[in-house]
């Protein structure tokens, strides 16, 4: 790989950040505003679930076509015809009704967002270094938590109705386009082998089983613990709260788990956080009443993701130029696989076992990475 300028490096990492933040934002607005807006309109519990697998189905399918679209057009204008995309979809949301429209909309709306994962998430590991990847990875995981827990406490203050939410979304977006314009990036498919998506996940399958774990734990985690929480006597609203600490304790840890990958190893980083998961997956039950219930849930965050940041550093090391973009596709792929996939398998079992096998689901998903970690002599990607 050649060694960019620093004016480069730092543009590349300005405009990974920004377009990627102010994106989020809006992601986690419109994430909470459309099913409100569709349940207040009496359209059914399963066509607002719907709605929201139309937007993991366009990153999954995104996906693939990604590597090979960037390598083409370039990164750069990836990002701007992404923003523009979602800026596109986000005012005819605003102006057409649900639910049929805002099916195809949230489709191109989630393959746009998933782009922008995917562009970002190649600059940030394409400037960094074996020295400063895991720190770089958990300030870009950090990032995308604030951003993303913006857009939800924005709705308090504009309410779900009228166009005010939407034109604040779009705002958001349009910000994305200033970076790109005023910045220098460094292309991130300038070296490398295949640039595919599937060659890459053949080349690392347990690599991405880490992304993909971590991906799977946040959509459970986020549409049962409050559930979990409730019928094991707590309040909603102390629910809430408990998974708004652990997404706060992500921000200001994910660095530091980074920098540790960074200093010690990053594959005995992910067995630790892999660990420290199950470990705290399976006390949630026995402390769901107690106050160490709180430190409990911030532990279960950290883990869960520290293996995702970790494993996004690892990417950096293993693959390179074309094949470090596919790589990154391959990660936006895995949101759309975990949120399709994650809530029904875990849904099922709660219905035939009981909410208190919730947690047992979470620990079960991270005990088989550890037990593909074992297989694997404690190595995440064998080329490591």
């Amino acid at each position: 790989m050649t060694t960019a300028k620093p004016a480069i490096i730092s543009g590349t990492l300005v405009a990974a950040l920004a377009t990627v933040g102010v994106c989020d934002v809006a992601f986690g607005l419109t994430l909470q505003l459309q099913p409100l807006l569709m349940d207040a309109l009496g359209i059914p519990a399963w066509l607002i679930g719907i709605n929201t697998a139309a937007g993991a189905l366009g990153v999954l399918l995104a996906g693939p076509i990604l590597p090979r679209l960037i390598a083409r057009a370039g990164a750069r204008r990836v990002a701007f015809f992404s923003i523009l995309t979602i800026i596109v979809c986000l005012a005819a949301m605003a102006l057409l009704p649900p639910p049929w429209w805002w099916f195809f909309f949230r489709f191109f709306m989630g393959a746009a967002i998933g782009s922008l994962f995917t562009v970002s998430e190649a600059w940030i590991l394409t400037i960094a270094t074996d020295e400063t990847r895991g720190r770089l990875m958990g300030l870009y995981t950090s990032v995308l938590s604030v951003t993303f827990a913006v857009g939800p406490s924005i709705l308090p203050f504009t309410g779900i109705h009228g166009l005010l939410p939407w034109i604040i979304c779009i705002v958001f977006v349009c910000g994305g386009l200033i970076p790109l314009a005023v910045v220098k990036v460094r292309e991130a498919s300038e070296d490398g082998e295949h640039g595919n998506i599937f060659n890459v996940l053949g080349r690392a399958p347990l690599l991405f089983a880490c992304i993909g774990a971590a991906t799977i734990f946040d959509s459970v985690i986020i549409s049962f613990f409050s559930i979990f929480a409730q019928r094991n006597g707590l309040s909603l609203g102390e629910a809430s709260s408990m998974l708004s600490a652990g997404i706060v304790s992500g921000v200001v840890c994910f660095y530091p788990i980074g920098l540790w990958a960074d200093r010690w190893s990053k594959n005995g980083v992910v067995i630790v956080c892999t660990v420290a998961t199950i470990v705290a997956a399976l006390l949630l039950t026995p402390a769901i009443q107690s106050l160490f219930i709180w430190p409990l849930v911030m532990l279960i965050f950290n883990g869960a993701f520290g293996v995702y940041v970790v494993g996004l550093a690892l990417m950096g090391d293993v693959f390179k130029g074309k094949d470090m973009v596919a790589a990154s596709a391959t990660t936006a792929a895995m949101w759309g696989v975990g949120g399709i996939v994650g809530p029904p398998i875990a849904g099922r079992i709660i219905d035939s076992f009981g909410i208190n096998s919730f947690p047992l689901v979470l620990a079960g998903f991270y005990g088989l990475l550890l037990l593909g970690l074992l297989l694997q002599g404690g190595r995440v990607a064998k080329a490591t």
